[in-house]
Formats: C-alpha cells, sequence, structure tokens
C-alpha cells in the first residue's frame, strides 16, 4: 500500500527527473516565452502605429445635436473609442441627410430633424445630376421613396417631376454623401479592427510570458523541494 509520504516523495522524484531530463519540455517553454515576448512587443507596435496613423488625419469627432453632442464629441479620433464615436456621428447625420432629401424639417433651435425617410443607403438612394436651371442632366426613370414619402423621375433637359415631401435638389446630391459615409465608415471600421487585433496579440503575448514564468518558477520549487527531500 502506498502511504502519503511515499507517494508524494515519488511524485516529486517523477517532476525533478522530468526537469532535469526533460530538455524538449525545457526547450518548448523557452520558445513559449519569446513567442510571448515577440507576440507582446508586435501587438504593442501594431496599436501604436494605427493610432499614429489615424491620428495624423486630424479627424475631430462630430457633434450628433447641440443640444445633446454625444460622447467624444470634439476630440480629436486617435483610438478605437473615438472612432466608434465618430461611426455613429457619420450615420447620424448620414440619416439626417436622408431625412433632408425627403421631406424632412430640423428645428432651429435643437437642430433635430423629424419627419421624411432616414433609412436611405447610397445603394437605394436614385442617381441623378440637375443643372444650374435645376433641368435633369440625364434620364432616371421612376424612383419611389422606399418609405413611401414620393416619387421622382427625370427626362433630360427638363425639370424632374416629383411628388409627395421629396426635395429633387438635395436627393440629387443624396447619392454622393451617402457613398462618401459609407467609405468613412468602413475605414474607420478597419481602423477598430487593427487596434482589436493588436490587442489581442499583446494580450496572448502576455499570457504566453505568464505561463512560461509559472512554468520555470513550478520546475524551480520542484527541484528545491526533490532536494531537501533527498537530505532528509
Amino acid at each position: 500500500m502506498w502511504d502519503y509520504a511515499s507517494l508524494t516523495k515519488l511524485i516529486t522524484e517523477k517532476i525533478m527527473s522530468a526537469t532535469q531530463t526533460g530538455k524538449p519540455v525545457r526547450i518548448l517553454t523557452y520558445i513559449l516565452g519569446i513567442a510571448g515576448v515577440v507576440m507582446l512587443v508586435l501587438g504593442i507596435s501594431i496599436y501604436g502605429v494605427a493610432a499614429a496613423e489615424l491620428g495624423s488625419q486630424r479627424i475631430t469627432v462630430a457633434a450628433l445635436d447641440p443640444g445633446h453632442p454625444g460622447s467624444n464629441a470634439g476630440k480629436p479620433v486617435h483610438g478605437p473609442f473615438t472612432a466608434l464615436s465618430q461611426v455613429k456621428a457619420i450615420t447620424h447625420h448620414l440619416g439626417e441627410a436622408s431625412q433632408t432629401a425627403t421631406g424632412g424639417t430640423k428645428d432651429p433651435t435643437t437642430g433635430v430633424v423629424t419627419g421624411g425617410d432616414e433609412t436611405l443607403t447610397y445603394g437605394t438612394a436614385p442617381s441623378f445630376t440637375l443643372d444650374a436651371q435645376g433641368n435633369c442632366v440625364g434620364d432616371l426613370a421612376l424612383w419611389t421613396d422606399p418609405a413611401g414619402q414620393g416619387t421622382i423621375q427625370c427626362t433630360k433637359g427638363s425639370a424632374p417631376q416629383v411628388t409627395g415631401s421629396l426635395d429633387a435638389k438635395a436627393l440629387s446630391g443624396l447619392r454622393g454623401t451617402l457613398t462618401t459615409g459609407s467609405f468613412l465608415i468602413a475605414s474607420l471600421f478597419v481602423s477598430v479592427l487593427a487596434f482589436g487585433v493588436a490587442a489581442l496579440i499583446a494580450a496572448l503575448g502576455a499570457v504566453f510570458i505568464l505561463i512560461t514564468v509559472m512554468h520555470l518558477l513550478s520546475a524551480k520549487q520542484a527541484v528545491r523541494a526533490a532536494s531537501q527531500s533527498a537530505t532528509e
């Protein structure tokens, strides 16, 4: 029968033997530690480069409305949180532009736009251009607002035929505005993704370093315990 002391001594001897003779284990431990250091430095470097490049664009987080500017309004965009705040602001203002072009009105006091259709995107907005006289530069087949705010149709050289609450002048430039806004949102999301990947790499590197240190300390303690047992 195994008693507790004998079993403990046997386990300690096995650990010491594995520590002293297990070169592959030690090598893998050192490799893990080196990889952790490299990943930690790489993650921090990527995060720093992404922050510097984003900050060099000199973007400032836009306010949502005068009465409710939103989080981080007025701050420079140089990190993931300010980038997300700017995405929120761009999305808000694109919705307001869509509302205004489809009959929405802005309160002069609060700056809040009410009415209209805020759901238009560069894929659903009509594509047409007006000249200086307000006439259509090209033809546009009958377009109906998805929210039912009205219809518009263009014949080259003639004034647009509008029904409902649509604003032909505002609607003619809406598609370009929505396209630019969507591109900016996509670019900011790419920056946020870069920050997330950098943070993940750095965190994994820190975990690898911690595992390496804990393994080396455990091995050292096992050797010390085995040495003390051998001298008793």
